[in-house]
């Protein structure tokens, strides 16, 4: 047993140097020396755009976190007022469109106003003779009188105004505003405040 594994191993080894020496010839049939083999090829890179190799300053805007604030609504029971209705008070007797609009101290102050100032000015243009002339009449005191007319008319028209305005502050302090009722379309509701 030992002489047959010694005749396979001098087999092999006598195959393996037949081998050898028949490589050469078999890559090179010509019997020149063997090539160097060729080296593998480049692996390609793909190159990308040279704005995503250099890095550049990108402003980022912040979008902006606001506070959510409660919508406020109106007392129970409180109503809107009506601008053109308080001026319109005050239109027709002076101060009664403040005290309209929830202000009475300022609509008797408009009042007293307006009516000492119409009073003055009645008295003062109220016409009595001429003592210079006696079939002549003539003005009280007609720059009292003027000055005076100015002073109620101030007062008649800044009354007017300032219940217009008091009323679109009465709304807004109490959250509530005026609707006119007009629909355009059934998913839209136009309403203006005064």
């Amino acid at each position: 047993m030992k002489e047959n594994t010694f005749r396979f191993g001098v087999l092999v080894f006598l195959s393996g140097l037949s081998s050898l020496q028949a490589a050469p010839s078999f890559w090179n049939p010509s019997g020149t020396q063997t090539p160097t083999p060729v080296s593998a090829p480049p692996v390609l890179v793909p190159s990308e755009p040279v704005q995503y190799l250099t890095a550049t300053p990108t402003p980022v805007v912040a979008p902006f976190v606001g506070i959510a604030t409660p919508t406020p609504t109106p007392a129970p029971g409180i109503t809107a007022k009506s601008p053109v209705e308080a001026a319109l008070f005050s239109v027709v007797v002076p101060g009664s469109g403040q005290v309209y609009d929830g202000d009475p101290l300022k609509g008797l102050a408009f009042a007293a106003v307006f009516g000492v100032s119409l009073w003055q000015t009645i008295d003062a243009l109220q016409l009595e003779p001429n003592p210079s002339n006696p079939g002549d009449v003539i003005a009280k005191d007609e720059e009292r009188g003027s000055l005076f007319g100015l002073v109620a008319l101030a007062a008649y028209g800044f009354g007017i105004e300032d219940a217009l305005d008091g009323a679109a502050d009465y709304n807004r302090r109490h959250y509530v505003s005026l609707s006119m009722g007009l629909q355009p379309m059934a998913s839209a509701s136009l309403t203006y405040h005064f």
